[in-house]
């Protein structure tokens, strides 16, 4: 190892420049693979496993089984999905509904990548815990299709952790496929592997090669990879058998991998070597680790500055902390791929189990890039919507804009809008609502034809709401997916919210309705359904039903399902209802509530009257 003392004409960035790797014509050989496999498919495929692996392969698909595993290593697994799952899911963002301006609406969501593709390496040491890494979070994300891609065994079967990781990961089938040749197939597709929209995990030089060809012409990857690399930031308080232990566990990964270690002071660095030579003397993988710590540095500082000042340039991959007050010299990294704080905290533990994502950028490359998380398997779309009241402020802002910047059509978009009669715009209103129990999607127009599109996952709630669509006239689309494994009650109620909401946007500041709406007799039932959008909630709810469910509604979640409903919509609604039979009751107080509603968001005549003698409200 090189022991450097830091002085202030230091060349920091060649301390820290990683070993350039002898490519060859690497790059050629690669491309010629991955021609081949967009020109052959399965049969280059089955050439390349059979050239490089020494393996003649029959069937390119292998259906995932649950192998037989020790049980304290199938034990492992499932705590590490737990932890993985739990950190990972706690990242899904959640759809804000941000007000820019005065009726503008603005809003991000993420929608999952709909196929993606999964490489994990096979050799000398299977990577069964980097299917945990990146399947889990792809499940998490909602990305409907996974296509995983190993090298077989030597008998072409699929070694029995990464299958039993898989089975975790909800994985069906697996492509006994390795090298650039598994990247090309994945990014073109063949006969029997499918074409992904991005590709993720580690490998050797031909595979990252393989990926960087790839992302060229246009297919997504994860991130850049590169050798595994370890930054230690250590202080005299650090244990250094813990140290050399860290630096180990790095360095046994491949020859190429890199470890450097930053001193704030002085520390015993041939102790600290001789610490490295004893644990390595019965280490399996001792000489591939042996020459990756050949070329191992230890960089003495004078200072928590200076080693500060090391460590960001380095940009590590890992970095590993066992100083004084670590935390807080933790809070002063810019950039890391993943940071290890204190004594107890050594790489494994990311490597395998505590959650966090062990897929990170290396070679540098965390400067501007971020290791595999949940977002790394969704899109953002942005989403905005503005009221005629929200344009009429923000548009002649708009218009100054496209002037001075010369676009006149830009212009026009805005000035045909705010020239357009008022009474010709149709009220719409869209709400998503996503909480813990449910995820629903409104879309309704008070000037529509009655058209209807309904799914909640409960069949008489659908029906009930195509009568409210069918009867008032306004188109409805509603989306619930809802906790119904536990009961009714949260999709019920939040759908009567989102659908309140809906209208009460759609109303507007409420100027050119009829407001008041009045009936609705259903054979031996009658109900009397009188409605005030008055901006004021309120709830009547005379109404006895004589049956505990009808369809696959609780009978007691209707007077909710209304009670919601009035609040967010901010109306006045008194429901009498009478009658022999359950379902008649509950279908006419629907209807009877649809025609009262149809009345009373029907235009008046004039667009601007506000329909109250008070002037407002």
């Amino acid at each position: 190892m090189n022991v450097i003392s830091y002085t202030p004409d230091l060349d920091i960035e060649d301390i820290c420049r990683r070993r350039a790797v002898e490519a060859d014509d690497l790059t050629d050989r690669v491309a010629e693979i991955v021609t081949a496999v967009i020109a052959e498919g399965d049969e280059a495929l089955r050439r390349f496993t059979s050239e490089f692996d020494g393996v003649d392969l029959s069937d390119l698909r292998i259906p995932v089984s649950v192998p037989s595993l020790p049980d304290e290593l199938e034990r492992a697994i499932l705590v590490a999905s737990r932890n993985i799952s739990a950190f990972h899911g706690a990242q899904k963002e959640q759809v804000s509904l941000i007000e820019t301006s005065p009726g503008v609406t603005c809003w991000r969501k993420s929608v999952p990548i709909e196929r993606v593709g999964i490489y994990i390496p096979g050799g000398t040491a299977p990577l069964f815990s980097t299917v945990l890494m990146l399947a889990l979070p792809a499940r998490l994300a909602g990305c409907p299709e996974i296509v995983l891609c190993t090298p077989p065994l030597e008998d072409g079967s699929i070694h029995p952790a990464i299958l039993i990781a898989a089975a975790e990961a909800g994985i069906a089938i697996v492509y006994p496929v390795g090298g650039a040749q598994a990247i090309a197939a994945m990014a073109y597709g063949t006969e029997t592997i499918p074409k992904v929209d991005k590709i993720f995990g580690p490998g050797n030089q031909w595979v990252d090669t393989a990926k960087r060809l790839v992302a060229a012409d246009g297919v997504a990857i994860d991130i850049p990879a590169g050798p595994t690399e370890v930054a230690l930031l250590i202080d005299e308080s650090a244990d250094l058998s813990f140290v050399a232990a860290d630096m180990i566990a790095q360095a046994e990964h491949g020859a190429d991998s890199d470890v450097i270690v930053v001193s704030v002071g002085a520390i015993e660095t041939e102790a600290l070597m001789e610490s490295v030579e004893q644990q390595l003397v019965d280490l399996p993988r001792a000489d591939i680790a042996r020459a990756a710590l050949n070329n191992a540095r230890i960089v003495v500082c004078n200072s928590a500055e200076e080693a500060l000042s090391v460590v960001n340039t380095y940009a590590p991959e890992h970095l590993i902390i066992q100083t004084h007050h670590a935390e807080t010299l933790a809070e002063q990294v810019i950039q890391a791929g993943s940071v290890f704080i204190g004594t107890w905290t050594p790489e494994s533990l990311g490597d395998y189990a505590s959650g966090t994502n062990h897929t990170l950028p290396t070679n540098g490359s965390a400067r501007a890039y971020s290791g595999v998380s949940l977002d790394s398997f969704v899109r953002k779309i942005t989403f905005q919507k503005a009221t005629r009241e929200g344009l009429d402020s923000l548009g002649p802002h708009v218009q100054v804009m496209a002037a001075a910047e010369e676009l006149d059509g830009h212009a026009r978009a805005v000035s045909v809008r705010l020239d357009a009669d008022r009474s010709s715009i149709a009220r719409t209103g869209f709400v998503r609502r996503k909480t813990n129990e449910t995820d629903i999607t409104i879309e309704l127009n008070l000037d529509g034809k009655g058209r209807s599109d309904c799914r909640t996952g409960l069949g008489f709630l659908d029906h009930m709401l195509d009568q409210i669509a069918r009867h008032s006239g306004i188109d409805l689309s509603v989306r619930c997916k809802g906790d119904l494994e536990v009961d009714e009650h949260h999709s019920i109620e939040d759908t009567a919210i989102a659908l309140g909401t809906a209208l009460d946007q759609a109303l507007g500041d409420r100027r050119g309705i009829g407001r008041y709406g009045f009936t609705a007799p259903m054979d031996d039932a009658l109900a009397h359904i009188a409605i005030d959008l008055s901006g004021r909630s309120w709830l009547v709810w005379n109404v006895h039903l004589i049956a505990e469910r009808v369809g696959d509604v609780p009978t007691e979640m209707f007077s909710h399902f209304f009670k919601s409903l009035s609040d967010a919509a901010r109306m006045n609604l008194n429901i009498q209802a009478a009658g022999d039979n359950s379902h008649h009751i509950v279908e006419a107080i629907f209807k009877g509530f649809a025609r009262a509603l149809g009345m009373s968001v029907a235009r008046s005549g004039d667009a601007d009257a506000m329909p109250s003698t008070k002037g407002t409200l």
